[in-house]
């Protein structure tokens, strides 16, 4: 009976409880007394007007889809802590989760806001300008991440059109009987224009390198301000690039770089975009690759930026489209680890689509049911934790189904820029009031998982990084996760997939509710988290190498999405060799997502950015006096001071991690 039917049996009863839920509810958002609700979002000040506006709206649309919309299946495996259904309070009203904007379309042909008309671009900097305007604009369609797959693909024809005008006006000045309409189609490649007018070359390039960065300073610094984001936040932007080898866009790259090593405007770390650089074989990975140099500048700017994080198109999983001919073929991701490459309808590339939902199983749940933790059994019931399985996987995935079905019937308007301007393909074909159903075939709906590792102590007394044996039935679980996947894909014909759940708030969700029912067990409920999906557990003491072998074999079967990280000891920028041979080792293994986390800490005094104990090193100001920012990756992406912005759960997972030497 849903919370509607008690209400219309027993109107008053319950009526005297939902006032006082909701009454307390408010209470603790007013007076800011839940300070994990307030940080479900690390990215989003919750304390401030607009977070807690957007909280009362959230919450209260958590408890209307819980209540009246969403199948009792789900709602009782919500209950029974099993089920967590990501991003609730979007549930009821059909919006989609992330997406990969085809910026190549949008900037060649314009777009509309809503608001206004804008012309193509004719200048890099326009164009770096209008993209910060693309991402912003279609944020407000969605409630997810929303990313680039190729951005130097899709931003270098605008530096060869800059270098065109450059040139042009160079000649003017230096060679006044010179008429540009004979030199036909000019671009920074032609080697010809460099050795006839060698001076105007030399100036023509100066200046659009000048203009280049920039127009990259400036895409950073505005997508680092504009909070247009539920009212108060940021957009969550991600950028891939790295592939592309003309000068154009090696330029894009080498910009994007360098303004990222730079900094904001006092020479803090960007929080965003999540940027992603895609190594290739043959393109950027040996001495003599055209973009080699580039690679060894982007292990340069994570070691000193925590970003960009490396993307392997080489990795298996990630080859399977691949076509040389088409950038938008190659592996690119969400910041947090999305990716939607491969689609059962034939559009096999990134652009145009994105993941349209998703729901996490807690993984420790089942295995404390079935497994030795709790002294009840002598040994594991495998049996019975696979049939519990599968019986919350039909709930997940019935859960899915359930809110497709409320996506499908939306309207093309609901959607606004995201379907008028073509962002989704084929979106601008619709009229406003027609359903979007016939696109959203093409996205993903995806299952995902966490606490691998406290699920394998709970069941065997061991987790997956301390035994062989142990970590076969572990890569069991998942393996027979995605196969459950596989199949539902053809039964029902849509592109159902298994994501490696990054689980910012819910680490500590699930862990808080399962603790209270079965205490603090060892190794399983007593810390204050859960794994984050398949990894080895932060506090377990392991070499780089071998973190990396472990869960190498765990990303090709999620193809919803991974990532991997290891954790460095001391200042990583005193060690570029190092950090480069550990990602090479890492793309060696096949881990199709990698970044190598490590401390920025930065004095509010002096400005000095590195390693912070209690006092600066540079100044000597301590803690206590001035403000020390610790920038921390903690789920994919950065956030401002991960002691001010996460919760609890993600702070003691921080405090808890062990370096990997």
């Amino acid at each position: 009976m849903t919370l509607l039917e008690k209400w219309q049996t027993d109107g008053q009863s319950v009526n005297e409880e939902l006032l006082e839920e909701v009454i307390g509810l408010g209470r603790d958002i007013i007076d800011s007394r839940d300070m994990d609700l307030l940080r479900e979002n690390a990215n989003l000040n919750g304390e401030s007007f607009s977070g807690k506006m957007s909280k009362f709206g959230s919450e209260y649309s958590k408890w209307y889809a819980r209540s009246f919309t969403m199948p009792p299946h789900l709602v009782k495996a919500i209950k029974e802590n099993v089920v967590y259904v990501h991003d609730l309070d979007q549930y009821v009203i059909g919006t989609t989760n992330c997406i990969f904007i085809p910026f190549d379309k949008l900037l060649r042909e314009g777009f509309n806001t809503g608001n206004g008309s804008v012309r193509p671009p004719n200048s890099i900097m326009t164009a770096m300008a209008l993209t910060a305007i693309i991402f912003q604009s279609q944020q407000n369609a969605q409630y997810g991440g929303v990313s680039g797959s190729k951005l130097d693909h899709d931003l270098a024809p605008y530096v060869a059109k800059s270098f065109a005008k450059l040139f042009r006006k160079g000649l003017n000045y230096f060679e006044e009987a010179a008429d540009s309409a004979e030199l036909g189609e000019i671009t920074m490649s032609r080697t010809d224009l460099q050795e006839r007018y060698p001076k105007v070359y030399r100036f023509a390039m100066k200046e659009t390198q000048a203009e280049t960065l920039q127009a990259a300073e400036s895409l950073i610094h505005n997508l680092n301000t504009m909070s247009s984001r539920a009212g108060g936040q940021i957009p969550f932007t991600s950028i891939n690039y790295g592939t592309c080898t003309t000068p154009e866009g090696q330029l894009v790259i080498d910009s994007l770089l360098t303004a990222t090593m730079n900094g904001l405007g006092s020479g803090e770390t960007p929080v965003f975009p999540i940027q992603i650089f895609k190594c290739k074989k043959g393109v950027n990975q040996q001495p003599g690759d055209p973009n080699y140099e580039l690679f060894l500048k982007a292990a340069e700017c994570s070691a000193r930026r925590l970003y960009p994080n490396f993307a392997n198109l080489d990795a298996p999983l990630n080859l399977m489209y691949y076509d040389p001919a088409d950038p938008d073929t190659e592996f690119a991701t969400m910041g947090c680890r999305t990716r939607v490459l491969g689609d059962r309808f034939g559009r096999n590339r990134c652009s145009g689509k994105g993941n349209l939902s998703f729901n996490t199983l807690n993984l420790v749940r089942l295995g404390i049911r079935h497994g030795i933790a709790t002294g009840r059994r002598l040994a594991a019931d495998e049996q019975g934790f696979y049939t519990d399985l599968d019986h919350y996987m039909e709930i997940a995935l019935e859960g899915l189904l359930h809110r497709f079905h409320i996506q499908v019937k939306q309207k093309a308007k609901a959607s606004d820029f995201m379907m008028r301007e073509g962002v989704w393909e084929g979106g601008e074909h619709l009229a406003p009031d027609d359903s979007v159903g016939d696109l959203l075939k093409h996205g993903s709906l995806s299952i995902g998982f966490i606490g691998l590792a406290e699920c394998m102590k709970a069941m065997y007394g061991r987790h997956h990084a301390e035994d062989a044996d142990v970590y076969a039935k572990g890569f069991e679980i998942i393996r027979h996760m995605r196969e459950f996947c596989d199949r539902k894909s053809e039964e029902l014909d849509l592109n159902i997939t298994l994501f490696a759940t990054p689980a910012e708030g819910l680490s500590g969700k699930f862990t808080k509710i399962d603790r209270r029912e079965h205490g603090a067990i060892a190794g399983v409920t007593d810390r204050e988290y859960y794994t984050n999906s398949f990894h080895v557990p932060v506090y377990y003491q392991t070499g780089a190498a071998n973190k990396i072998k472990l869960e190498a074999a765990f990303h090709d079967l999620c193809n919803a999405g991974a990532i991997s990280y290891v954790e460095l000891d001391g200042n990583a920028r005193s060690n570029p060799a190092a950090f480069v041979k550990i990602i090479r080792y890492a793309l060696d293994q096949d881990i199709s997502y990698f970044s190598i986390n490590h401390p920025v800490d930065r004095c509010s005094g002096c400005g000095y950015e590195g390693v912070i104990g209690t006092n600066c090193p540079s100044c000597g100001a301590h803690e206590e006096e001035v403000h020390m920012r610790r920038l921390r990756r903690v789920t994919g992406y950065l956030t401002g001071d991960y002691q001010t912005r996460f919760n609890a759960a993600k702070q003691a997972e921080v405090r808890d991690r062990v370096k990997h030497l």
